[in-house]
């Protein structure tokens, strides 16, 4: 807190407010939507083209957290870095679509994220001057997966396909496996929503980027999906994150111990609940 030229106080963020913050890893905050759902230490998830296992990822919030799940990860350079930082998950090395077989899989090794199973998007990307590499990729069904692996219910499942979400979506049975909530990237919409809407979910969001389903049993947890990520879920981007990590360091700043961090950490509940009754608060306020 500081007095500024014109004698007002202004609250600035100090070091260890950052430490503090819950640290969001997705692209596009989906894993602070999802904690609003989910704030506890124990879940699972299924998380299908997980790709890394710390930047832009969905899940690693909630690894960090103590969860654990199934992801799957068709290119083989991502896989072993996400097998070496996920040992308490199940890590599989397999595409997803609506059948077994094998595909061929054009990957890019630079923009791991732009790796697809369809062809016309890969020669979009080559149009760019990007490299592809072509691999054939054994392929099964999410359906199969669930059946060999999902040993207790799924609280959420994200898919990521690069443009083959339709087929992701084909390959399930989502009359004995149902995920909580459901998030989708908003990658050609028009080819898979209509999957959607036999499966009994109901839309609760999108974010720009992706569609986020609850499924009708839950109805309930649609009013957390009301708003977009904000300052209210007290959270800093993995991305800022690391830079502030790194200069604190360099200066030789004080960081909290590991058990702050950890205390922290078991703490995360009872702060989203507190959180998530102040937004009803305001909300109720405001109507």
């Amino acid at each position: 807190m500081s007095a500024t030229d014109d004698g007002l106080t202004m609250h600035w963020m100090r070091l260890e407010d950052v430490f503090e913050k819950t640290i969001s890893y997705a692209q596009n905050y989906e894993d602070i939507l999802l904690a609003r759902v989910f704030p506890g230490p124990e879940g699972f998830y299924i998380d299908v083209g997980a790709n890394h296992p710390v930047f832009h990822s969905v899940t690693k919030l909630f690894y960090d957290r103590g969860w654990s799940g199934i992801n799957i990860e068709p290119s083989p350079v991502v896989f072993e870095r996400l097998r070496d930082d996920r040992p308490r998950d199940l890590n599989l090395n397999v595409g997803l679509s609506d059948r077994d077989g094998t595909l061929t899989f054009h990957e890019s090794l630079v923009y791991h994220g732009w790796s697809t199973f369809r062809p016309d998007l890969a020669q979009h990307y080559r149009d760019l001057n990007v490299a592809m590499v072509e691999r054939p990729i054994p392929v099964t069904t999410l359906a199969r997966v669930c059946e060999a692996h999902a040993n207790r219910p799924i609280d959420f499942l994200k898919i990521d396909a690069e443009g083959f979400e339709r087929e992701v979506l084909l390959g399930g049975d989502f009359r004995r496996w149902r995920p909580r909530v459901l998030l989708v990237e908003n990658s050609w919409p028009e080819a898979w929503e209509p999957v959607m809407a036999g499966l009994d979910y109901r839309h609760a969001a999108f974010d720009g980027l992706n569609r986020f389903y609850v499924r009708a049993e839950d109805e309930a947890l649609l009013p957390a999906f009301g708003t977009i990520a904000n300052v209210l879920d007290n959270f800093v981007p993995y991305e800022y994150y690391r830079l502030i990590e790194d200069l604190a360091n360099r200066t030789g700043a004080r960081t909290p111990p590991p058990s702050l961090i950890d205390a922290i950490r078991r703490d995360a509940p009872r702060v989203a609940r507190r959180i998530r009754s102040a937004v009803r608060r305001l909300t109720l306020r405001a109507g």
